[in-house]
Order: structure tokens, then C-alpha cells, then sequence
């Protein structure tokens, strides 16, 4: 199998099981919505700043060393498992001594024990067999397919039922330490058997990875910012909202671009002694992205509203008038991973921390300065998708350096799928306006709004077709052959 058949293969399982775990996780949000106040929502927002911390603690010392190493030995392995628990556990033991000034420092003294009681699941996913780094090494996500599923087929029930005897953030929290646990007993079903604890190769790891866990905490604190400062400035109610328009923007990024893109690691790796190869697949992987996320962008800018009333329920308006403007860090994060992956690839990880600590700089003291200045949240929207749009174009810049012919054929599908996007909106708001949705019921209009997204779906395709067949384009034909071919099995293995 070629290495770009394995990375599609991995791709497509890595993010078909997102896929189906967000369709779970869709039917308990819009449950969720209508069971719990915008203000616990907004609880949840400043727990889930801890909680994802700790997530992405759990890669930054051991998942991108093993991963893009040419070779990798079973003490090097044992060495990434050890040193991430050690870290882990040290962490952890700091939340918990420091939960109260967080806490404070929220104007939430009574979220203390949600952030210690949080910081568990920092251990218990440390736990977890490091058989998994191996098997994403390999490009073998078929086991993480299945143990991905089941976890979130559990985890679902579980949450939608502590929400209903709690009416409280807690069930989050609750679920979220079950499912860890679920997760490390799966990871060692797979494995078959313990690893070693062992640090003995932890100099050669940290020489890595002490900057790859100052560009995670530091990215981690740039992505997180807006929700800091909301939260200082804002009301509970006013949070919860820009919380779940954020969830909802970043959506398809986290649950289905993002799994997709993962293996890209793995695969730009064999591209390191050849920068024109790495070049050229960085810049597929960008036009693969762009022709699937602007028109996406363009379809919430168009169903705003009905997408929050249909998911979220009545109660959520503020959420509607920020989901338009919040979408385009959705595109702004999917490029950006292709670019930040290229460079890692190319072992630019020093350079990647000095940009995450500048973009941090600028986009924390730029929305402290709009936040004191005005109590427009949707200024300050704004304000945080250009800043991320902004920095994403240094970043691509930087991963072309010395080959802008190739950026310039990126640069060309943005203007195609914007231009064509940008069609596509105006001819539906002309169809709004002459049926006169606004006085429609809500049923009609979600028909007519999935009508909408066939034409789009319909656009996009001919985008493809016509650059592969009319312009005879490397990256167009390379996505037509791939979807194709996936088509063709697809069908094949229905046939059977």
C-alpha cells in the first residue's frame, strides 16, 4: 500500500470516527441545550479552559517525538509513556494547590473543587498504552477507530443522564473522568500487556519536545484567550453563549478536518529530504482543506440562525449573532495545522514557539484594549478571527519559503471558492427573500436549507472538476483520482 493510500485509509477512519462521536455528541448537546441554563454553559467554559489543557499536556511530551522519528526503539517508547505520566503528575498535583487563586482569578471561588476534581483525568490519561502512539506511527487507526467509538457511545448516555439529576457543569466533569478511565482499560485490552517505566532515553526526548510543550501551552493559551477574557468581562449568560457559538464554529475542525489532517505528521515525515515534495503535499493538503472550508464558511454565514435554533433550541440568540463571525476560526484553524504540521516536519519547532508566544502576545493585549473599550461581544468576534487570520497567512508564508509558485496555486482555489461561494450565497438570499422565509415555519425552512447545501455541495464539486479536467491541475486531478478511487471501493464493498 502507498504511503498516500495508507494516509487517505487513515485519514478516513481517523475521521470517520469523530464523525459518528460527534453525531453522538450532536443529539446530547441539543439535549443538553434545552436541559441546562446558558449559565452553566458558561461554567463549563472556564472548567473546559483547564480540561483541554490538560489534553493538549497529554501530547506535548510524547506524541509528536514518537510520530515524526524515522525509527523509533521500544525504550524510546517506554521513555515518551514515562516521561508524559511524570509530567502529568506533577501538573496535576499543581492544580490542585493552586485551584483557588485560579478559581479567584475567574471571580469563581465556587468552581475550586470542579478544577481539582478535574485534574484527574490529567493522570488518567497518562495512563493510557503507549501502543496507541505506535499504531498512529504505523497509520494503523483501525483500533483507534473502534476504541474512539466506544467511548463515546458510552460517554453520551452517561452526561445526558448526570444533566438531568445534577441540572448542573458537573455532569461534564463526571463524565468526562468515566470516560477517561474507559479509555485507559480499552488501551490495554488492545496492547495485551503493560509497558515499562523507563527514562533512561529522556534527554534526547526533552531536547524535542521542551519545545513542542512550550508551543502547545503556549498555543493552547493563544486559542483559549478569547474565552479568558470573555469571561472577565462578560456575563455568565453572555460566556455560555460565545462558548457554545465557538463550540459550534470549531465543530467540523475538531471532529472532522482535524482527525483527517492528523496523519499528515506521519506522512511529511518521509518528505524531509526532499523540501519540493514536502512542498507540493503540504500544498494538496491546503487546496483538500480550503475547497471544503470556505464553502462551509459561507453556508453558516447564510444558516446562522436556523443551525442554533435547530441545535441549541429558543434560548440562544446571542449565540446565532456570533456563530457567523466565530466560523472563520474554523478556517483560519484548519490551515493553520496544515501549515504548523509542514514546519514541524521540517523540525522548525523553536520557530513555531517564537510565533505561537508573538501571536499570544498580539491577540491577548489586542482584545484586552477592544474589551475595555467597548461591550460589544461581537466586536470582539471579530476582532479575534482577524488576529487568527492574520498570523495564519505569516505561517503559510513561512512553510512555502522558497517556493511561493506552489502558495500562489493555494492562493488561487481561495479566490476560486470564494468567488463561487460568494454566488452561491447571493442566489440564496434572493430565494429567501422572494419566498419570504421569515414567515415560513421552521420545518420548511430546513428543507430549503438543505436544498441550499446540495447546490453548494454541487459548486464545489464542479470547482474540482473543471480545474482537474479543464486546467488539467495537479492538485484538482489528485483529489478527483482519490475521491474516486475511495468511491469505487465504497461501492465495491457494498457490492460484497
Amino acid at each position: 500500500m502507498t504511503v498516500t493510500r495508507k494516509v487517505l485509509n487513515s485519514a478516513l477512519l481517523s475521521a470517520s470516527a469523530k464523525v459518528i462521536g460527534k453525531m453522538l455528541g450532536l443529539v446530547s448537546t441539543m439535549l443538553l441545550a434545552r436541559i441546562l441554563a446558558p449559565e452553566e454553559f458558561g461554567y463549563i467554559a472556564i472548567v473546559s479552559i483547564a480540561l483541554y489543557f490538560f489534553d493538549i499536556l497529554s501530547h506535548a511530551a510524547s506524541e509528536q517525538y514518537v510520530i515524526q522519528k524515522k525509527k523509533i526503539t521500544r525504550v524510546e517508547l517506554y521513555t515518551a509513556w514515562s516521561a508524559n505520566l511524570v509530567l502529568k503528575l506533577f501538573i496535576s498535583m499543581v492544580i490542585c494547590v493552586s485551584a483557588p487563586w485560579v478559581a479567584l482569578f475567574f471571580d469563581r471561588p465556587e468552581l475550586t473543587n470542579a478544577f481539582r476534581i478535574s485534574s484527574l483525568i490529567l493522570p488518567i490519561q497518562a495512563l493510557k498504552s503507549p501502543i496507541y502512539l505506535l499504531l498512529k506511527r504505523q497509520l494503523n487507526f483501525t483500533p483507534l477507530f473502534w476504541s474512539s467509538l466506544i467511548e463515546r457511545a458510552l460517554a453520551v448516555p452517561l452526561v445526558i443522564a448526570l444533566a438531568f439529576v445534577l441540572q448542573s457543569f458537573w455532569a461534564f466533569i463526571i463524565t468526562d473522568i468515566v470516560a477517561s478511565l474507559l479509555a485507559v482499560f480499552i488501551s490495554y485490552f488492545i496492547a495485551r500487556k503493560p509497558p515499562k517505566f523507563t527514562l533512561s532515553r529522556v534527554n534526547e526526548q526533552w531536547n524535542f519536545s521542551k519545545w513542542m510543550l512550550g508551543k502547545s501551552v503556549v498555543g493552547y493559551m493563544r486559542s483559549q484567550s478569547d474565552t479568558v477574557v470573555v469571561s472577565k468581562f462578560f456575563s455568565g449568560g453572555a460566556l455560555g453563549n460565545y462558548h457554545m457559538a465557538r463550540e459550534l464554529a470549531m465543530m467540523p475542525a475538531h471532529f472532522l478536518l482535524g482527525p483527517a489532517i492528523e496523519p499528515l505528521l506521519s506522512a511529511f515525515k518521509n518528505d524531509k529530504e526532499s523540501i519540493h515534495e514536502l512542498h507540493n503535499n503540504v500544498a494538496f493538503s491546503l487546496v483538500t482543506v480550503i475547497v471544503i472550508a470556505i464553502p462551509l464558511c459561507f453556508f453558516v454565514w447564510q444558516w446562522a440562525a436556523e443551525v442554533v435554533l435547530l441545535l441549541l433550541g429558543s434560548d440562544w440568540e446571542m449565540a446565532a449573532e456570533l456563530l457567523p463571525i466565530l466560523i472563520l476560526l474554523f478556517l483560519y484553524w484548519t490551515v493553520m495545522q496544515v501549515g504548523e504540521t509542514a514546519l514541524l516536519a521540517q523540525g522548525k519547532v523553536k520557530l513555531l514557539f517564537l510565533i505561537d508566544c508573538l501571536t499570544l502576545i498580539v491577540v491577548v493585549v489586542g482584545l484586552l484594549i477592544i474589551a475595555s473599550k467597548t461591550s460589544d461581544l461581537l466586536a470582539l468576534a471579530w476582532a479575534r478571527a482577524g488576529f487568527g487570520i492574520l498570523f495564519c497567512i505569516v505561517v503559510l508564508c513561512l512553510a512555502f519559503k522558497g517556493n511561493q509558485r506552489q502558495l500562489l496555486q493555494v492562493l488561487f482555489y481561495c479566490i476560486a471558492m470564494t468567488l463561487v461561494s460568494s454566488i452561491w450565497l447571493f442566489s440564496v438570499k434572493s430565494m429567501v427573500e422572494v419566498l419570504d422565509l421569515a414567515d415560513m415555519n421552521f420545518i420548511l425552512s430546513i428543507v430549503i436549507m438543505l436544498f441550499s447545501l446540495v447546490m453548494l455541495i454541487s459548486a464545489t464539486v464542479s470547482v474540482v472538476f473543471i480545474g482537474a479536467k479543464g486546467f488539467k491541475n495537479y492538485h484538482a486531478r489528485r483529489i478527483e483520482m482519490i475521491v474516486g478511487s475511495s468511491l469505487g471501493n465504497f461501492f465495491k464493498i457494498n457490492r460484497r
